[in-house]
């Protein structure tokens, strides 16, 4: 790739007025670029303005501009041209680094930085285009230096990071495709996948630009600012989550609940928020999650697990009112169903009980559960098939004893029919536009318990079920059973989750020609969580018969005695150590090949 020589261009100190027009250009994209042809990205997880806006931009082209947008509604145009430069030279770049699956390009030369003195705080998006016209978005957000009396809009870079696959490695995948050499750290100091706007695009976008169309006092702040710290937020009136912020670190956790609990207003208005623990780096330039306890090092409460498991599980339903559960095809949404239109949030939208809007559920939901705090409140209660079989999305509401209310939306929908591009039907637009508006614009007005208490209804929709048999394969955590101590951690796996059990037991090792027994945590098995059988029609561990991966030999049963009768059980032709017994008592041990029982699959 190529890049500009080091140099500082001219700096545009001017700032636009609101609703300025003059010659600005097209913030919208119209041809997107390889990552391997153009790419860059701003140098710091977030500014405050007066702060340098330094632009990393690596290329194959001679030559880019660079024009940096406010996004906003600005009577309805989108954006506001706050800064350009042409004809930006480009020239090599080092390439990035790439140390235990961490690809960083901080080694990159600054190639174009901007005086933001005077820039309103916000989401900002710099469009570079080079002078073969291919074109590549970088993000940036001005943080707010202060949030006293306004509705506080929260970046969510974190999550940001986990998802980009700039280098091949991300937080969800390797250069293999597949989950097993993900990263465990991931480096915001690299260009973003896709357009360059990537999350932002889909699930930010639309909603803030939608927000800044309310007349409602705003403020702007990230992931990482309120890792630091709640002091910061003294006074807001509300915390707003937007499409899609999955990544929390136990800190924002914490600190969002000091917050409620402070009577700030918590909105969030997408779905699958605070589901996996991250760590953040000392300088906010790296993300960590190993998204399995098990696999951290770190096995304190900052262990990188999911926040409903082990060892230290914390629902994140306890705090947001209802969870992730699952997720669906991206472009399958389904309809909401509004199950109490007189629900404070759905005033002046027409509604009435059964109302369907189209595709505003999807493509990942929440629903209450029995973490839920115990005065939820079910306004929406849509069903949606995801890919490990039916369920249900819930619009969810409660309130805090300090008076502060917690709205979840419980879909990405909303954020879709905003996004740009998405075509949604003006019906659902219409509804998502009157919603959003009526909870941001109550929320700003101080905490919402103060005026809006709604029944308690979880046991209407979920009314008391039999307690189900205990299963040590799929409860998650450390548990006693039948006497031994076993120990379970689950994880998404495709279209569904995986659980991996391990036992407490000695198990036997050769060194030189001594067998050295140790006691300690042993492997037991992987269990597939229920998935359509017709899911695992093509995998060979989802039906009988024999097959041959990696060298190995495998053999598959199913809806056998030893399976059950609406699953799988596979085995591995392996050698290992056997113990036997003398009738004197003496225990010896030998080398042997046999089949191992190594997973588990089950049928919905």
């Amino acid at each position: 790739m190529r890049i500009a020589s080091f140099f500082i261009a001219l700096l545009l100190s001017f700032t636009l007025a609101p609703g300025a027009r003059a010659d600005t250009p097209d913030w919208r994209m119209t041809r997107q670029a390889s990552p391997t042809d153009l790419g860059g990205y701003s140098v710091g997880e977030s500014l405050l303005p007066g702060e340098p806006l330094r632009l990393k931009i690596a290329g194959t082209a001679s030559e880019v501009s660079i024009h940096t947008f406010r996004m906003g509604h600005y009577d309805g145009a989108g954006a506001l041209l706050v800064a350009e430069q042409h004809g930006v030279e480009l020239a090599a770049q080092p390439p990035c680094t790439e140390i235990e699956r961490t690809v960083d390009c901080s080694s990159w030369a600054v190639t174009q930085t901007f005086d933001t003195v005077g820039w309103e705080p916000g989401l900002y998006l710099t469009l570079l285009t080079d002078d073969l016209g291919r074109q590549h978005y970088v993000g940036t957000v001005l943080r707010s230096p202060d949030h006293r009396g306004r509705v506080v809009v929260m970046s969510a870079t974190s999550t940001h990071a986990a998802y980009n696959n700039f280098g091949d490695y991300s937080l969800y995948k390797g250069p293999s495709g597949d989950a097993g050499d993900r990263a465990y750290t991931v480096s915001l100091n690299r260009p973003s996948r896709a357009n360059g706007a990537d999350k932002i695009w889909s699930y930010e976008l639309g909603l803030i630009q939608h927000l800044e169309s309310l007349g409602v006092p705003l403020s702007y702040t990230t992931n990482a600012e309120l890792d630091r710290g709640s002091d910061v937020y003294a006074g807001a009136r509300a915390l707003v989550m937007l499409g899609h912020d999955e990544y929390w670190s136990v800190a924002m956790r914490d600190h969002a609940t000091t917050l409620r609990d402070d009577g700030i207003n918590l909105i969030f208005l997408g779905a699958n928020s605070s589901y996996y623990r991250t760590r953040w780096s000392e300088d906010y330039s790296k993300v960590t999650s190993y998204k399995l306890s098990y696999l951290d090092p770190v096995q304190t409460r900052e262990s990188t697990g999911t926040f409903r498991s082990s060892p230290f599980p914390d629902p994140e339903e306890r705090l947001v009112g209802s969870q992730y559960v699952c997720y669906g095809d991206l472009n399958a949404q389904t309809d909401l169903i509004i199950s109490n239109p007189d629900f404070w949030a759905f005033a002046g939208t027409g509604a009435q009980r059964g109302s369907r809007y189209p595709k505003l559920v999807g493509h990942e939901i929440d629903k209450a559960g029995p973490d839920s705090p115990a005065n939820v409140h079910i306004a929406a209660h849509s069903d949606y098939v995801c890919r490990s079989g039916a369920n249900v999305s819930d619009i969810t509401y409660y309130v805090a004893p300090s008076g502060a209310g917690v709205l979840n939306l419980g879909t990405m929908g909303f954020a879709y029919a905003l996004a740009p591009g998405r075509g949604y039907p003006a019906e659902s637009v219409a509804f998502v536009e009157r919603v959003v508006g009526t909870i941001i614009t109550e929320a700003a007005a101080g905490p919402l318990g103060l005026r809006h208490v709604e029944q308690p209804n979880y046991a209407d929709f979920y009314p008391p079920a039999v307690p189900k048999p205990f299963d040590v394969y799929t409860e998650e955590g450390t548990h006693e059973h039948n006497g031994r101590l076993w120990r379970t951690a689950c994880e998404p796996y495709s279209q569904t989750s995986r659980c991996r059990t391990e036992i407490w037991a000695t198990t036997v090792r050769q060194s030189g020609s001594t067998f050295v027994p140790t006691t300690g945590w042993s492997f037991n098995n992987l269990t597939y969580l229920p998935l359509a059988r017709q899911a695992w029609s093509a995998n060979p561990l989802g039906y009988t018969g024999s097959f041959t991966r990696d060298g190995r030999n495998w053999r598959t049963e199913c809806d056998s005695a030893a399976s059950g009768g609406n699953g799988c059980r596979s085995y591995i032709w392996a050698s290992y150590i056997e113990s036997t017994l003398s009738p004197s008592g003496h225990r010896s041990y030998r080398w042997t090949n046999g089949w191992l029982f190594n997973n588990i699959v089950r049928f919905a």
